[in-house]
């Protein structure tokens, strides 16, 4: 279920547009300006924004700016929804970069069309961005956007995150002894069986020569570890080499470690940490 930020200082028009939204399958968060909004983009992770333009505190075309300006967000949808149908305010909004301008009133079909249309879109860059192309994981380049984000709005909140690296013991022995396709092939494999057993808000990336990393919001390194203690004791796969039949094991190892909120940069500590699985292995 896709997360909406509606952002409109009207209760009423919020309200309708929420309900709108929510008949067609999205889950909505409501802010009643644009410093509620970044308030609530502190702590939560929303899929597209849909904004009014005319709103006190900080309006539309403010709140742009703010999304813009944080890299985090490039890939988030904004829509405008306003009362201002003048072609020149129109034309300002896609200027600017926006991903689409309705004015009201609209239809909810038409809403959840055009959100529907913005978010496939996202999605298809995201897809080409961030995307591995064989274990259909994010990339590298993602978690490490992520990561910072996470960890900013755990921080924040004052909420746990862990972080859990996970690795396949032989990969370079799969890639020496029998090929690198073979080893692709695997970690295919695994990553897919990773993804299975994560929850649907954890972020879980393929980092390459093997290796993934989970980060698990909301959870001490306690139960991140119990939860992959259970993955590695449930493990089992193997693959088969064509040409003998013969039948290899894929093993597993992983590392946790809990990320400490005072950290004051994140990127080191994913760094540190993937230094650690590499030297355990």
């Amino acid at each position: 279920m896709k997360t909406v930020l509606v952002v409109e200082d009207s209760a009423t028009s919020r309200d309708v547009t929420s309900h709108f939204l929510q008949q067609g399958g999205f889950r909505v968060l409501e802010a009643h300006d644009g410093q509620d909004a970044l308030d609530i983009l502190r702590d939560r992770h929303v899929d597209l924004i849909l904004t009014d333009i005319m709103m006190p505190n900080l309006d539309g075309w403010g709140l742009y700016r703010e999304i813009r300006a944080d890299k985090s967000f490039n890939l988030t949808p904004f829509v405008f929804l306003s009362v201002l149908d003048d072609i020149e305010d129109q034309i300002k909004g896609l200027t600017l970069g926006v991903d689409d301008y309705l004015t009201k009133p609209v239809t909810p079909m038409q809403l959840i069309a055009r959100v529907n249309t913005a978010l496939m879109r996202s999605e298809r860059l995201a897809n080409y961005f961030y995307r591995n192309p064989v274990t259909e994981l994010e990339t590298s380049s993602y978690f490490k956007q992520r990561f910072v984000q996470e960890i900013d709005r755990c921080r924040d909140a004052d909420l746990d995150l862990s972080l859990v690296v996970i690795g396949i013991g032989n990969y370079v022995s799969l890639v020496r002894g029998q090929a690198e396709w073979f080893a692709e092939s695997a970690a295919t494999e695994a990553g897919a069986l990773i993804r299975a057993e994560a929850r649907s808000y954890d972020v879980v990336a393929d980092m390459g020569q093997g290796c993934f990393a989970v980060l698990r919001p909301n959870e001490d390194a306690a139960k991140a570890k119990a939860w992959a203690e259970a993955l590695v004791k449930d493990w089992d796969l193997s693959l088969v080499w064509p040409e003998t039949e013969q039948r290899i094991s894929i093993d597993i190892g992983f590392t946790c470690d809990a990320l400490s909120p005072g950290d004051s940069n994140a990127l080191a500590t994913l760094k540190k940490n993937l230094a650690s699985f590499e030297r355990k292995w």
